[in-house]
């Protein structure tokens, strides 16, 4: 389960902070207090070093691909406070999303039914769509389920099966019409092929954040199924894009951000035939809680 891996990272993060702490303590005179307020800084600087760590990876793997489209560097730093920010609310969320109730579905407003499906990134779950539910709600939109993408590092197709089989379900429950997607990172690929599985009858419209469509250099370094799909030129998304890009079945709108710290280039997001937001200063999770990213997804969601 992503909680799983969630928890071990955070296990890390601490032991870092305890090894910092201890390595200081040696070989400085702190005193108690000195030496708790140094591993709470620490620990609280441990996701700063992770996020800038991705995006000095992300500019080596473009650089080494030859390609010419990288991070702009104004506006990074603005962009690594709020993701490194993200990256620990995403954090707490996901740990605690299996001892917590599952989103709500509203499936009592048949009459005015607008079925929206949520679909996450690789190795998130469901609670990554916690600050976009409250204003779906708000908004009118219902029925609303999100998926848990599982196992983990199994290939895309098998994820598009099961999403399949939920957006069926959610379409049933919503008296014959069909659904919208939100989704993020990796997402946004299972959304497109559940479209080309399912067909225009099953979706309604798509709306990615921050997903790869033209694959990401950093999955070079991952040796898992499918990082190797989201590579830049796998024969998965070559077909993928083969089938659809420039001829969309349904509207797909691709937010994105040229801050970006996993998705290398950031202009990978960008899809012909889609509608494209573009946006600053925010980075692969923070995309999902900023109030510009979300109300430009549902802007896209209401849409003509």
């Amino acid at each position: 389960m992503a909680a799983g891996f969630w928890r071990f990272l955070l296990g890390c993060q601490l032991l870092y902070a305890a090894v910092v702490t201890a390595v200081l303590a040696a070989v400085l005179p702190l005193s108690a207090g000195e030496l708790v307020l140094t591993a709470l800084l620490v620990t609280v600087s441990a996701p700063c070093v992770l996020v800038a760590s991705s995006y000095l990876a992300g500019r080596v793997a473009v650089r080494r691909d030859g390609r010419g489209d990288r991070t702009p560097l104004r506006g990074l730093a603005a962009a690594l406070f709020r993701e490194a920010l993200a990256f620990s609310a995403a954090t707490f969320a996901m740990i605690a999303e299996p001892y917590r109730r599952a989103p709500r579905e509203d499936a009592g407003r048949a009459a005015a039914a607008s079925p929206v499906l949520l679909i996450h990134g690789i190795l998130c779950n469901r609670a990554v769509w916690r600050p976009l539910l409250t204003r779906l709600a708000a908004r009118g939109f219902a029925p609303v389920r999100a998926v848990n993408l599982e196992p983990l590092f199994t290939d895309i197709e098998t994820h598009t099966a099961s999403v399949v089989r939920e957006l069926r379900e959610l379409q049933r429950a919503s008296g014959g019409l069909p659904v919208a997607i939100i989704a993020h990172s990796m997402g946004g690929l299972v959304a497109r092929a559940a479209l080309r599985a399912g067909g225009a009858g099953l979706v309604s419209r798509i709306v990615t954040i921050a997903s790869p469509h033209h694959g990401t250099a950093l999955a070079r370094l991952f040796r898992s199924l499918p990082a190797r799909q989201m590579r830049p030129g796998s024969s998965w998304l070559q077909a993928l894009n083969a089938s659809q890009e420039g001829a969309l079945p349904v509207p797909v709108t691709s937010i994105y951000s040229v801050h970006d710290n996993l998705i290398a280039p950031p202009r990978s997001a960008v899809l012909a035939g889609a509608r494209l937001h573009e946006l600053t200063g925010l980075g692969h999770l923070s995309l999902l809680r900023a109030r510009l990213s979300l109300e430009r997804t549902l802007a896209a969601l209401a849409g003509p």
